[in-house]
């Protein structure tokens, strides 16, 4: 009967344990994937109630993800049919309150950013990189997708001469993380943590193109033919509120400087892009494949008129010192030296999950907590060993079974 009872709770712990391991698979795939680039040709169109486009890009939607519109709308997708996401009006959002005046938003983030050297003085540091080195722009490129050697180098390389013009010491790396699938972010996150330790960066942007028709990214802005540039936020992680606020910042300033040059911005509920290894950290969409490199170039270059008012420099190196937030030093949100993902974070609460619900498992299966240490005990010490425990040797047992028949005689 003993036995019994071992097999039976044996056997039910091993199913209850391998359900919890396929629900564990399970999540940290869905993770993986979930709210990145569309791989399939199309992109999304998201509508509002009365059925009237208010969004459209190439990112995955998923229910729970939001958009800030041009003109500062903000909508919640709360059904997506295909190609097809309908959402809900949030409301109009006032980003004046982003500004960089005394008593705004902005400035008291670069104070909490920043305690004990807020007024110090030093140049700004910004870092760039692109995690799909592949991206491209066909009417310049010719194709939209070159391994290793995208054009999209060159829209960062814009970006970086424009910051340079301000004063700005920039870190433009040329690390490539092909191919363009879902580990691209966790190859690139490699490079980024890389760049944050040795360079401690103010500021850290991922540089990408959208793909989606041209209309969609082609704007005249200060007389010039340029494309918008997309901000995008993962609002998965301890720092999805504080990129949030910091992309808000961002558009805040571009609409003050250069009306219609941010398209908008797209919070992926489930998204992460390495965003929690910075509080500066921001991926853009500067135009889109269908777009002319050229005038995403020009579009890169006018958003740079941005940053040195957000980080806290301006031209000429005045504002806070450099190199203080890269590692989440005075922050508290963590340092970046640990350098977990979001998906890492994710796989260790479900191997807590895992362990709880073995715990509470057992617990139902024997009645009381004393059985229950009674039956772990015995089958941590006496299976395992009888699992684990070294083997007779041949010669060993050959002179027991002697032995137990001189015995017998």
């Amino acid at each position: 009967m003993n036995k019994l009872y071992k097999f039976v709770f044996i056997s039910s712990l091993s199913s209850f344990l391998s359900s919890l391991l396929i629900l564990f698979l399970t999540v940290t795939i869905t993770l993986s994937v979930h709210a990145n680039e569309r791989n399939d040709g199309k992109y999304s169109t998201i509508v509002d109630e009365s059925g009237n486009t208010v969004y459209i890009t190439a990112w995955k939607i998923d229910v729970g993800d939001q958009v800030l519109t041009e003109t500062n709308r903000r909508y919640e997708v709360v059904s997506v049919d295909g190609d097809v996401a309908n959402a809900k009006f949030i409301g109009e959002v006032n980003l004046s309150q982003y500004l960089d005046t005394d008593k705004g938003i902005l400035s008291r983030a670069k104070t909490f950013l920043h305690p004990a050297i807020a007024g110090a003085q030093g140049k700004g540091k910004v870092a760039i990189y692109h995690t799909h080195s592949d991206e491209s722009y066909v009417p310049t490129d010719g194709k939209e997708s070159i391994l290793g050697a995208g054009g999209v180098y060159k829209v960062g390389d814009s970006f970086s001469e424009a910051l340079k013009a301000k004063g700005i010491d920039v870190l433009h790396s040329d690390a490539k993380h092909d191919p363009h699938d879902d580990m691209a972010y966790e190859r690139s996150r490699r490079t980024a943590l890389d760049m944050i330790k040795s360079f401690q960066p103010d500021a850290i942007f991922d540089v990408h193109r959208d793909a989606v028709p041209p209309q969609v990214y082609q704007a005249n802005v200060n007389g010039q033919n340029v494309t918008k540039v997309q901000l995008v936020v993962g609002k998965y992680g301890p720092t999805g509120k504080q990129i949030e606020d910091y992309a808000l910042q961002l558009k805040a300033a571009a609409d003050q400087q250069h009306p219609g040059l941010v398209k908008g911005i797209f919070f992926a509920k489930g998204g992460d892009y390495n965003q929690d290894l910075h509080p500066r950290s921001m991926l853009l969409e500067v135009g889109s494949h269908t777009n002319d490199r050229t005038s995403a170039e020009k579009g890169i270059a006018l958003f740079a008129d941005v940053v040195p008012t957000v980080i806290g420099q301006t031209s000429g190196g005045g504002g806070a010192a450099a190199g203080t937030t890269g590692t989440g030093g005075t922050t508290g949100l963590g340092s970046a030296a640990s350098g977990l993902s979001g998906a890492a974070k994710s796989i260790g609460w479900i191997i807590g999950i895992v362990i709880v619900g073995g715990a509470a498992f057992l617990l139902l299966s024997t009645g009381s907590l004393k059985e229950a240490g009674s039956k772990l005990k015995q089958f941590t010490t006496t299976e395992f060993a009888n699992f684990f425990g070294p083997r007779v040797k041949k010669k060993d047992k050959l002179q027991s079974d002697d032995r137990e028949s001189d015995d017998k005689h």
